[in-house]
């Protein structure tokens, strides 16, 4: 018999640039535009969709707008996102 597990794996752990990257290809928009339409730097958005950094409230608000996704979608997406990184270091 299997024994349960509440311990997280970090492959499971999904940044919130993974649902940008889908949004992204499901309305065939390149991340160039992306930044041009957040106002945002090529750079910026590249790092956030590499999961090197993190969406700001600010730029959650620029996605509701983009994407007409409200802003505390993104902000709850990123809190989930860091709140199960905070775990994984506690295991």
């Amino acid at each position: 018999m299997m024994e349960k597990t509440n311990e997280l794996s970090l492959d499971l752990i999904i940044h919130p640039g993974e649902t940008i990257k889908e949004l992204l290809e499901d309305n065939g928009m390149a991340q160039e535009e992306l930044a041009i339409r957040t106002g945002y730097s090529a750079k910026h958005i590249s790092e956030i969709l590499s999961g090197k950094k993190n969406i700001s409230s600010k730029f959650a608000n620029a996605l509701e707008y983009v994407f007409e996704i409200p802003t505390e979608f993104w902000i709850n997406l990123q809190g989930n996102y860091n709140k199960e990184i905070l775990e994984l270091e506690k295991n």
